[in-house]
């Protein structure tokens, strides 16, 4: 048990990373995450994610987002654009329209 309580931090920290990686490995948890960073920690698990089967050369693959909500202007921002580097996903663009 000493072992356990000295290696905790190690554990839980080293958790964190895992999670964090394997995040950019799938577009719905990239947006899941994007929502998570930007304060919107119930609506990374309401929110309804489609993919819309279109790709755009400038912006990436266009995803419709019901349920995310923009804080400041309360206006929803259904429209995501993710682009794919490999194996990894990240957000391009978000906003209200493709």
């Amino acid at each position: 048990m000493p072992w356990l309580r000295k290696h905790v931090w190690k554990i839980a920290i080293g958790a964190v990373i895992v999670l964090g990686l394997v995040s950019f490995l799938s577009p719905e948890l990239a947006i899941r995450r994007y929502m998570l960073l930007h304060l919107h920690p119930i609506d990374c698990w309401t929110a309804g994610i489609t993919n819309m089967e279109r790709e755009d050369r400038v912006y990436g693959h266009l995803y419709d987002v019901r349920g995310f909500t923009d804080r400041a202007t309360g206006g929803e921002m259904g429209v995501f654009y993710l682009k794919q580097t490999g194996p990894f996903w990240y957000v391009g663009s978000v906003g209200t329209g493709p």
